[in-house]
């Protein structure tokens, strides 16, 4: 009996070990402040001293009260005040991890990969499981071949970031906004979305060149919201935004818009053959947005419109691609169901899949025959293949109020009750009046045809970063 209850004691002691360094591995990880090695925390030799010490202290006293005489209750004891001052010990190395935080980030900006940047781009967004509206823009920066560094206010979002020799990434989750935590070599910062976090970053760097790319080019009022007169620029897509602005009383000064286009926009080439009897019908919808006059989703009609998609009476490949923050919807189990119902009797010739939330929407775009989707920077980054669309219109809105979303005017626009997909569907394969509608429309939206993808970006950054240059001297 009492060998058992000593190998027992010796397997509590093992136990708690384990579970200390997995807690100060977690805590570690959590207290990341940036992407370089050298920044990691390493646990102080005294505390890690003291905890194998104490680990070792404990298997020798239960391994000498297996083979003594010594009273169970005085090894029980020795091992209890060993558990006990071991978990003591990881508390205060977790401690420890936390407080050095931003002792570790100073030496971070001191780091010669970080001083040689003079580009930056701030991110906030902790609604999002992944930060996508940064990573559309990776291939652009990168392709600038100069330094930059992403700075996150959520650490979660840090995994999802390549190595790069020319990119490395902050993490500001734990410091007062009001921290100078941007690195004092840094002209241009940009800016992916209009979070509020925005503001005091702004505020705190009045000499820092602050530009807006936005995550997208729509019709929908994030995409002319009037805390974009705060930035120095504003890089857009194509005229179409810049009179977006001016259409909805957003008065900005001309010179602070740079005409750009999508570089992100890379549409690959088929490389398998396709059967020429079978098309492919993407159906993208957008997010319901946090505002009613946001609120363009049909995905309160999915089941309605893939239902009309199935029954079309073409062989389609047919794939659904939801909003990446539709999956924190509390009507998403819902909807999703009923996708789920719709799709189990497919008729013969039909194929259907969702996508998953992180595919390439531009390997979509190359992929499909025809777009289904809502008012939304979907359908404007779609124009550049210059294949038909079809837009959704679940607020029954009349011909005269679309007149404020230029965008629907090169589409096919569905009732609102969806019952009119099927003949529009059959409309784009057949005759496809719109072509030309489209063609006029990509040039308006996406900036001039006859530079190559990426060279309106590359010279507006070099603008940037000159001017920045100059206002320095």
């Amino acid at each position: 009996m009492a060998l058992i209850v000593h190998v027992l004691v010796a397997a509590l002691i093992i136990a708690t070990e384990v579970w200390s360094q997995k807690r100060l591995a977690r805590v570690t990880a959590k207290s990341a402040v940036c992407s370089l090695p050298e920044t990691v925390h390493q646990t102080s030799p005294p505390l890690k001293l003291a905890g194998h010490g104490l680990c070792l202290f404990g298997l020798v006293a239960s391994a000498i009260g297996m083979v003594s005489d010594y009273a169970m209750w005085l090894t029980l004891g020795a091992t209890s005040l060993c558990v006990a001052v071991r978990c003591g010990v990881m508390q205060l190395a977790v401690t420890e991890a936390k407080r050095c935080q931003l002792p570790r980030y100073m030496q971070a900006l001191r780091h010669p990969k970080i001083r040689r940047t003079r580009m930056a781009l701030y991110f906030s967004e902790p609604r999002l499981a992944t930060p996508y509206q940064v990573t559309m823009w990776l291939k652009p920066l990168l392709s600038l071949n100069e330094p930059f560094v992403i700075i996150l206010r959520e650490r979660k979002h840090l995994r999802h970031f390549p190595k790069s020799d020319l990119l490395e990434v902050l993490v500001v989750e734990d410091f007062p906004s009001q921290t100078a935590f941007l690195p004092s070599n840094i002209e241009v910062l940009f800016y992916v979305n209009n979070s509020m976090s925005n503001l005091p970053v702004i505020a705190a760097n009045p000499k820092v060149t602050h530009v807006q790319l936005l995550h997208g080019d729509s019709d929908k009022p994030p995409s002319y919201n009037p805390m974009s007169v705060i930035y120095d620029h504003l890089f857009v897509a194509g005229e179409m935004a810049i009179d977006r602005y001016a259409r909805h009383g957003v008065h900005i000064p001309r010179e602070k818009f740079r005409i750009v286009g999508r570089p992100q926009i890379t549409l690959s080439k088929q490389t398998r053959p396709k059967d020429p009897t079978r098309k492919t019908i993407l159906y993208m919808t957008t997010w319901e947005g946090m505002f009613e006059d946001s609120n363009f989703c049909s995905l309160s009609q999915a089941h309605n419109i893939l239902h009309q998609v199935f029954h079309s009476g073409l062989k389609v490949d047919v794939i659904f691609k939801p909003h990446p923050l539709t999956f924190k919807d509390a009507k998403w189990p819902e909807v999703s169901t009923r996708i789920e119902q719709t799709a189990q009797d497919l008729p013969e010739g039909v194929a259907y899949r969702m996508a998953h939330p992180e595919e390439d929407p531009m390997a979509l775009y190359a992929e499909g025959d025809l777009l289904i989707s809502d008012i939304s920077s979907t359908v404007i980054d779609f124009l550049a293949t210059e294949k038909p669309y079809i837009v959704t219109n679940p607020r029954g809105y009349t011909t005269k109020q679309l007149e404020t979303y230029p965008s629907v005017s090169a589409g096919y626009l569905v009732s609102a009750d969806a019952q009119n997909l099927r003949e529009l569907i059959v409309e784009c394969f057949a005759s496809d009046p719109l072509t030309e509608n489209r063609r006029r429309m990509k040039e308006y939206a996406l900036g001039n045809a006859a530079h190559s993808n990426g060279a309106l970006f590359k010279m507006a950054c070099q603008d940037a970063l000159s001017r920045s240059a100059d206002a320095c001297r």
